[in-house]
């Protein structure tokens, strides 16, 4: 196998909190970095084909609106670090990156150049990792401050990874039964840090975890089961203790947001729900109302 690199779901008709079950696993110790750095509690809401946007803080499940933006209209990805957002058309090459603390963006460079076609870009503390699921290749570097600065390119990464999300320090992947590249389900996991990626393993699995999303510490899966999802945590400091167990089930969500310890669960109709994840430990905090419908994009800094 080579290195372990490597989203929207259907809507429901009803929303429920997840169903808790199981005990909690302790956390292994997080990066230098990830200690000596403040978490990011900034979310940003964002519209593809308007350009309209909002930002604001999203920290200990409690969610407070910041302000209104108008960005340009048609970016596909959006990856937050611990203080820079970094936004991506991957038709058209286009991109922008700026600062993203206490709710607030403020860009300082535009791009024209860069490649198109990117399947993920997904950050950590102060890292971004572009990956091409088609391909293999890959390009990492640092996030920070505003910048982004491209430090590695890889032609080696595995091809199919269908999810991945990155913690402070953390990036796991999971590939689906039948992939192209993988005859069985798969979960890839290593650090990602200082604008490198680093493979420290994998796990195979005889089921599919679905979408990722991660916290500062910790990241989820939601797996579609029949009507339901299906939610397994595992730890994510320093490229290990990747070791999903299931907590319980919840109605189906079509986008899940993250800031460094809370979860935005958020259907297309502008149902809302925020959850803690913090320690491999979820606990719900309730629904939210009167959010805005049809945002493309939710990303959160860690």
């Amino acid at each position: 196998m080579k290195k372990s690199l490597v989203a929207a779901l259907a809507t429901a008709t009803s929303v429920t909190a997840v169903l808790l079950a199981g005990p909690a696993t302790p956390a292994t110790a997080a990066s230098a970095f990830c200690n000596r750095t403040t978490p990011s509690t900034s979310i940003l809401f964002y519209k593809t084909g308007s350009g309209e946007a909002g930002t604001g803080t999203l920290s200990a499940g409690r969610w407070h609106y910041e302000g209104a933006l108008d960005l340009p209209a048609g970016y596909t990805h959006a990856a937050a670090s611990r203080d820079s957002l970094l936004l991506y058309n991957k038709n058209t090459g286009d991109g922008e990156v700026g600062t993203f603390r206490d709710g607030q963006y403020n860009r300082t460079r535009t791009f024209e150049n860069f490649s198109t076609g990117w399947t993920f870009i997904e950050a950590s503390g102060d890292s971004v990792i572009f990956y091409n699921g088609n391909t293999g290749h890959g390009v990492t570097g640092t996030l920070k401050n505003g910048a982004f600065r491209q430090v590695r390119v890889y032609d080696n990464f595995s091809t199919g990874w269908g999810t991945m999300a990155a913690s402070c320090d953390t990036l796991v992947s999971a590939a689906r039964h039948g992939s192209r590249e993988f005859p069985w389900s798969n979960v890839g996991f290593g650090t990602l840090k200082n604008g490198v990626y680093r493979d420290m393993g994998s796990i195979p699995r005889d089921d599919y975890l679905g979408q990722l999303t991660a916290t500062e510490d910790s990241v989820l899966s939601l797996a579609k089961t029949g009507g339901q999802l299906e939610f397994r945590v595992s730890d994510a400091t320093d490229g290990s203790g990747i070791d999903f167990r299931k907590i319980g089930t919840s109605g189906i969500w079509d986008k899940v947001g993250r800031t460094s310890d809370s979860l935005f669960f958020y259907k297309n109709d502008g149902t809302a729900w925020t959850s803690t994840l913090v320690n491999g430990n979820y606990a719900n905090v309730g629904p939210l109302p009167d959010v805005s419908s049809g945002w493309s994009l939710i990303e959160g800094g860690v």
